[in-house]
């Protein structure tokens, strides 16, 4: 047997170019019925205007961590995203869809 799903990493190329948002990496966790994007955010994002406990993201969708600048960060319920910022998020299958409107 092989590790490497072909058809889940075309899936995600796929997927990467069906969504409006800036995100370069989308990975199917087939394990957990789940995917982790990586987006950049965009300058005026609704992402941007809030704290991150105040935007009401959908349920099932977490974001793991940032980079900001080069450096990893950890995203706390106060943590204010920025234009830039590359956010790794986690989320559902059925979600990631309803998650890139806060990127653009």
């Amino acid at each position: 047997g092989t590790v490497i799903n072909k058809k889940l990493i075309t899936a995600g190329h796929i997927y990467q170019i069906m969504l409006d948002a800036d995100v370069s990496n989308v990975k199917c966790l087939t394990f957990a019925d789940a995917e982790v994007a990586e987006f950049t955010v965009k300058e005026g994002a609704k992402i941007t205007k809030h704290q991150v406990k105040d935007l009401e993201l959908p349920l099932g969708v977490n974001i793991g961590g940032m980079i900001r600048n080069g450096e990893g960060l950890r995203v706390t319920g106060n943590t204010l995203v920025q234009q830039g910022d590359h956010v790794v998020v986690f989320c559902l299958n059925t979600m990631i869809k309803k998650i890139e409107k806060y990127f653009n």
